[in-house]
């Protein structure tokens, strides 16, 4: 015979509860009368660690151990000894059928069983993995039901909220997207889960207050029937979120911030009726507005960038307008100063000395630059918009590559560079836009001549034939110039871009003609890419396809294409002359006594001969050079009364020239009067403050500019003067104190101290002879100690 104090043995709640339980109440009778085998399922169940649960009898009598109990809720200790049925009836629809299969003999296993159970004085969904097992007497019938079972309501409600903060954070937000969309997207993402979120509402700011843009409930209509009009403007107020009951249940009305600290909406969700709200329900749902809010945040963010894209585009058409009519407006004056130019120039012999011919030439030169870089613009702005169409024609390829090279043969002769031309396209003709060809040749070539100092210029034009019967025509520019950095390669052809530090000609330029080179090449289907010429150099390669012409030549010839494109970029190329290319310069008489000394440093030939025009009509005597090291040469050679510098100069700026004259001793007093282009105060600052004398911005009135000179050149001759005269007097008195007595030495001392007369510096020291009773011989002999003692 068992006792229930044998049965149930240890101190916790729930084996106290059986022991103290009337079991003589129950169908089970008295726990001293159970059977054997009922004592042997007990002793099983009751050590376990698994929830386990024992139905016996034909009441199903519970009994269950301590892992169990708190599955049993507020049920437990009622639930001790109590039939199963009237302990789960409210869920016994569900559970009853699972206990008749156990009884007729057929194990039940279940995962993640929902149930409706009201364990703590609501109804609440449960979910249970749990099995079923019957338990059999001696004569082979069912005696009972052993129950094993774990309660996973916590997993399957974090899976499943989880799995909504994933769909939420799968909100698209696109350029198109606006924040209202993005509330809508998102709500639809919440009416997946109406387990947990059976409603909700999102609002958004406006200057009404908050207007719901997106809703679903599936919860009878409630949010039909509630006013949330004060609670969502308090909220959007505040940005404190609130709890508010709404029909049956409540709902969570949090705040959505955005862009910034002000809330943007609001977000209602509604909370299920068989859940209670507790720190984890709470926190899912303010993970749900943080999931919204960074929606919206980036749905501004993508709204501001849409925006700034706009403002860019809109500011590009601004800028291709811009260059549109500036270019279209730049077209009359320069009809207008071509025409009379050549008409002059064309009559000039016989009526022109030299010099004015050559100042025409000049001004005719420039006006065509200024005529390229017009045409340039009108490129870009063309490129920009999409407008660069080729309209080929039947061309002869080598002959308008070789007509458009040979024009720099005269430039590259005087520079001293090897040109070479190669090209064999196999003397078929091609369709050709012959316009883009020419300026993309003239681009390459003209910018191997500003480059390349020394060694020798390639242009190699090849049109091979590949497997397929495809052709392209293949075009290479080698020079022997300073090269690209590899760093530099990949941004070689990007707008306005320039290479910093590298060796040229000149540093003139506008930053946009390799680009225009891409744009063109682009334009005709094709690639460019820079390489690095072995040993030394660069190699651009231009290669486009291009396809057998089947019709003759049209009238046009090349030749007058390139004649007229060509005369712009050569008529640059001439401006980067070196000083020694000048005939005219070559034999210049050297200064005469007395003869002002300029030293003109300027790379551009036309300017420098320009200038020394103007400042040899003063009757000075001017040396020209085009860069830095050399001017500071011949200036520590033979120092110059003034030095006029430009200061973007190739190689070293004007600004290191006046840097390095001012830390020359030689040099430090020679005023120097910078000359540029450029009307940056930054660099008039830095200009100044390293040691520059003046600076003068182009362009220039010419006799405001010799005005300017002539002031610092007079300035310097009166500075050298004042300091001649000094330098005199110091001497003059080294001398009388070296030759004069004591006496006179004293006398000189106080003259030039108390800048004075003789007589007055004798009666100094006689009336301090006087006043210390002390011999004027004695008194002087000090003067001369103290000012010795002074000098040492």
């Amino acid at each position: 015979m068992t006792t229930r104090d044998e049965l149930f043995p240890g101190t916790d709640p729930t084996a106290t509860a059986h022991r103290e339980f009337d079991w003589s109440s129950t169908s089970l009778g008295p726990v001293e009368q159970w059977p054997a085998a009922l004592v042997s399922a007990i002793r099983t169940v009751l050590p376990s660690e698994v929830g386990m649960l024992l139905w016996w009898g034909d009441d199903l009598v519970q009994i269950f151990n301590h892992a169990y109990t708190p599955m049993a809720g507020e049920l437990f200790p009622k639930a001790v000894g109590q039939r199963a049925q009237d302990c789960w009836n409210f869920a016994w629809d569900a559970i009853g059928p699972l206990a008749d299969e156990a009884l007729s003999g057929t194990a039940v296993h279940r995962r993640r069983e929902r149930f409706l159970l009201n364990r703590f004085g609501y109804v609440e969904e449960t979910y249970f993995t749990f099995s079923y097992s019957p338990i059999f007497g001696d004569d082979g019938g069912v005696n009972g039901v052993f129950v094993a079972t774990s309660d996973v309501t916590q997993e399957v409600l974090t899976e499943r909220r989880l799995a909504t903060l994933r769909d939420l954070g799968t909100v698209s937000v696109t350029a198109d997207a606006g924040v209202a969309s993005v509330c809508r997207a998102a709500v639809a993402r919440l009416s997946e889960n109406p387990d947990d979120v059976p409603y909700a509402a999102a609002f958004l700011g406006t200057d009404d207050g908050p207007a719901q843009v997106a809703s679903f409930d599936t919860a009878d209509g409630v949010l039909r029937t509630a006013d949330l009009r004060e609670v969502t403007s308090r909220v959007a107020a505040s940005g404190v979120a609130e709890t508010v009951a709404i029909g049956p249940t409540s709902a969570l009305v949090q705040p959505l911030l955005a862009s910034s600290d002000a809330p943007t909406g609001v977000l209602v969700t509604g909370t299920s009726e068989l859940r209670r709200v507790d720190d984890q329900y709470r926190v899912f749902l303010e993970l749900v507005a943080a999931r919204i809010t960074t929606a919206l945040t980036d749905a501004h963010s993508y709204a501001a960038e849409r925006r700034r894209a706009e403002q860019l585009e809109e500011l590009d058409a601004d800028k291709t307008r811009f260059f549109e009519n500036v270019s279209h407006e730049f077209r009359t004056p320069l009809t207008l100063m071509l025409g009379p130019l050549d008409a002059v120039l064309s009559d000039a012999s016989g009526h022109l000395d030299d010099r004015h011919v050559q100042a025409l030439q000049s001004a005719r030169r420039s006006a065509l630059r200024l005529q390229k870089l017009v045409d340039t613009l009108l490129d870009v702005a063309r490129a920009d918009a999409g407008e660069m169409r080729p309209d080929p024609e039947p061309t002869d390829a080598a002959a308008l590559i070789g007509d458009a090279v040979g024009l720099f043969r005269d430039s590259t002769d005087r520079a001293g560079l090897e040109l070479t031309v190669d090209t064999d396209t196999g003397g078929a003709l091609l369709d050709l836009d012959r316009a883009p060809w020419t300026h993309l040749v003239m681009n390459l070539v003209s910018n191997a001549v500003k480059f390349t100092t020394e060694g020798s210029i390639r242009v190699t034009l090849r049109c091979p034939v590949a497997d397929d019967g495809s052709r392209r025509l293949v075009l290479e520019v080698a020079d022997t110039g300073p090269g690209v950095p590899e760093s530099d390669r990949r941004r070689i052809f990007e707008r306005f871009y320039q290479v910093s530090g590298v060796t040229s000609r000149s540093r003139e330029g506008s930053g946009v003609g390799l680009s225009l080179v891409s744009d063109i090449v682009t334009a005709l289907g094709g690639t460019v890419e820079v390489t690095e010429n072995v040993p030394r150099g660069t190699v651009f390669t231009v290669a486009v396809p291009a396809t057998v012409a089947t019709a003759g030549p049209d009238a046009v010839t090349p030749t007058d294409l390139v004649t007229e494109l060509g005369a712009r970029y050569v008529g640059e190329a001439e401006q980067w002359r070196p000083v020694g290319s000048d005939e005219a310069r070559s034999t210049q008489a050297p200064p005469t006594d007395g003869q002002r000394r300029v030293l003109l440093v300027e790379d551009n030939a036309d300017m420098r001969r320009y200038v020394t025009g103007l400042l040899e009509d003063q009757g000075w005597h001017v040396t020209a050079t085009d860069e830095v090291d050399t001017a500071l040469a011949t200036a520590r050679a033979t120092p110059p009364d003034i030095i006029v510098s430009d200061i973007m100069l190739p190689g070293r700026s004007g600004l290191s020239l006046v840097d390095e004259a001012r830390s020359d001793g030689r040099l430090v007093r020679v005023p120097i009067v910078l000359v540029s282009a450029r009307t940056g105060s930054a660099q008039v600052i830095e200009g100044l403050r390293i040691g520059a004398d003046d600076y003068v911005v182009k362009p220039f009135q010419p006799a405001e500019f010799v005005a300017r000179v002539r002031v610092h050149l007079e300035l310097a001759r009166l500075r050298e003067q004042l300091l001649g005269d000094a330098q005199r007097e110091i001497s003059s008195l080294r001398i009388a104190l070296d030759s004069r007595s004591v006496l006179s030495q004293a006398v000189g001392l106080i003259m030039a101290q108390e800048n004075v007369g003789p007589d007055r510096a004798f009666e100094i020291i006689a009336k301090r002879s006087q006043t210390d009773n002390v011999k004027a011989r004695i008194l002087a002999a000090q003067v001369v100690d103290d000012f010795v003692r002074e000098l040492a």
